[in-house]
């Protein structure tokens, strides 16, 4: 299996913010039903560490039952041998990517860089990404 290509990854990340605004706005819903119409203050730590939640089980529960997030599967990219992840190591795997998303995406560019092509959090979690399309006969 070849590595995916950067440009895959960056698309997949683009991608899954879709999915994650549609969670966002589900909560939203359900936090407006359950308060009876009354707003939630801005900048509020209970809602801002629900919305994390959210974020983290999206990506840590699709990696580890699929291997793929939405936007992975959109741009054919996989973690390879996923099934083998557990969930310490999909849990570092989102930590490293959420650092690496609040440094402007140093965590991939490093891969740039790096002799063996990975990211951040491919070391994190010891699993590379790997391009899906490369292996059809299309």
């Amino acid at each position: 299996m070849k590595q995916s290509k950067l440009w895959k990854h960056l698309a997949a990340l683009i991608y899954d913010i879709f999915p994650i605004l549609a969670l966002f706005l589900i909560t939203s819903l359900v936090l407006v039903l359950l308060r009876q119409g009354e707003e939630v203050q801005p900048r509020t730590l209970w809602l801002q560490l629900v919305l994390l939640a959210e974020v983290f089980l999206y990506f840590t529960y699709s990696w580890k039952i699929g291997g793929q997030t939405l936007g992975m599967r959109a741009w054919k990219i996989s973690i390879q041998n996923h099934q083998q992840m557990n969930w310490t190591q999909v849990s570092l795997r989102f930590f490293a990517g959420l650092l690496s998303t609040l440094l402007m995406g140093a965590g991939l560019w490093t891969r740039k860089f790096n002799p063996k092509q990975t990211t951040w959090m491919d070391m994190a979690c010891g699993q590379v990404i790997t391009d899906l399309s490369e292996n059809t006969n299309n």
